[in-house]
């Protein structure tokens, strides 16, 4: 019995202090290599309408859409309602074929600041990055659930980018052989 006591203490002392040493503004980056050019990647992650074909989100449920402010580029604007939650997707920054920033506000309480960047890394071959982050929680129970959306957005990521990767290599434009 005694031993059990300790044992259970340990834990809970463990589960206590583990939140001290998670990050307070945590961080997601995932990464894949797309065979296709970045000027051919580009329209896909700089408009929002795209957003859908290539994403995980809309897989699991179904979402609407509507759009404000310019069709691409820093000011486009994606307004999104599914199951009792909604969010605005605001690109603040377009860079041709180099890179994206974005914010997503959730729920009216979720800010997240994200980015997806395109690097070539060969003729054809191109290295893709999404990364995202936010401002933490403070308490404990706030600091499980960052760890808990750590992996959630990760996985979502994950499959998002292989979406991407699929999108873009059946669309791309097969470049000419030169005899």
């Amino acid at each position: 019995m005694n031993r059990t006591r300790i044992r259970l203490g340990v834990l809970a002392l463990g589960l206590g202090l583990l939140p001290l040493f998670l990050p307070k503004r945590p961080r997601i980056a995932r990464r894949i290599v797309i065979r296709a050019d970045r000027h051919h990647i580009f329209p896909l992650i700089n408009d929002l309408r795209n957003w859908p074909r290539w994403t995980a989100w809309n897989r699991r449920q179904e979402i609407e859409y509507h759009y404000d402010g310019p069709p691409a580029g820093a000011g486009a604007t994606q307004h999104w309602r599914a199951c009792g939650h909604s969010g605005v997707l605001h690109m603040t920054q377009s860079h041709k074929a180099e890179r994206i920033a974005y914010t997503l506000m959730m729920d009216d309480r979720w800010l997240l600041e994200g980015a997806v960047s395109l690097e070539e890394i060969a003729p054809h071959h191109t290295r893709v990055l999404w990364i995202a982050r936010w401002q933490g929680g403070i308490m404990p129970w706030a600091r499980y659930r960052d760890l808990m959306l750590m992996w959630w957005i990760g996985r979502d990521f994950a499959a998002g980018l292989e979406g991407l990767r699929k999108l873009a290599e059946t669309t791309a434009p097969v470049p000419e052989l030169v005899s």
